[in-house]
């Protein structure tokens, strides 16, 4: 895959708990992803996702951001190329085909899944702490979150919040601009 994780890409203070942050993550928001293809039809190739976040009746837009040189703010094969390079990573996406192989999949069909689960190999460090863990934190791409490597540990959070919950609401699908708030 290839992610477009602020923290990581240097944004500290985009998404997190409080006002201080852009998304104020104690607060409910709503996250719209679109899939933008080169034609801008249903039927062209993907060659961009943007996502946007609504909070408190605002738009809010990703921010730019630098990555090897380049500026950014959205996933596109050049961002993944690139953020893959800056940050030491394997570039699978690419390998597995990019923007054009997940086109043909989307084409395909394919299940909305959403779930609260944790993450028994590595605790979820690669969402919001650093790592991996054989990197400086100090190294491109190897911060992505504020969360202590201690934390995550399944045991300690299927014991600590047995009845931890989320709530996935109006979810709506459709073109790109008709599931926004008029």
């Amino acid at each position: 895959g290839c992610d477009f994780n602020p923290y990581r890409l240097g944004d500290h203070t985009f998404f997190g708990p409080g006002s201080n942050f852009t998304i104020d993550t104690t607060q409910v928001f709503t996250v719209v992803t679109q899939f933008v293809t080169n034609d801008n039809t249903d039927n062209g190739v993907l060659s961009e996702i943007r996502r946007q976040w609504i909070q408190n009746g605002k738009v809010i837009m990703s921010r730019n951001i630098t990555v090897g040189g380049k500026t950014f703010n959205s996933v596109t094969d050049d961002f993944c190329n690139t953020q893959k390079t800056a940050f030491g990573d394997s570039n699978d996406y690419e390998k597995r085909g990019g923007h054009k192989k997940l086109s043909e999949v989307l084409d395909q069909g394919m299940v909305l899944v959403m779930s609260l689960w944790d993450d028994h190999a590595v605790n979820m460090l690669w969402l919001d702490s650093d790592y991996p863990l054989d990197k400086s934190p100090s190294a491109p791409g190897v911060a992505r979150g504020t969360c202590p490597t201690s934390s995550g540990k399944p045991s300690d959070v299927e014991s600590k919040y047995p009845d931890a919950s989320v709530t996935y609401s109006n979810i709506k699908y459709g073109p790109i601009g008709s599931t926004m708030p008029k």
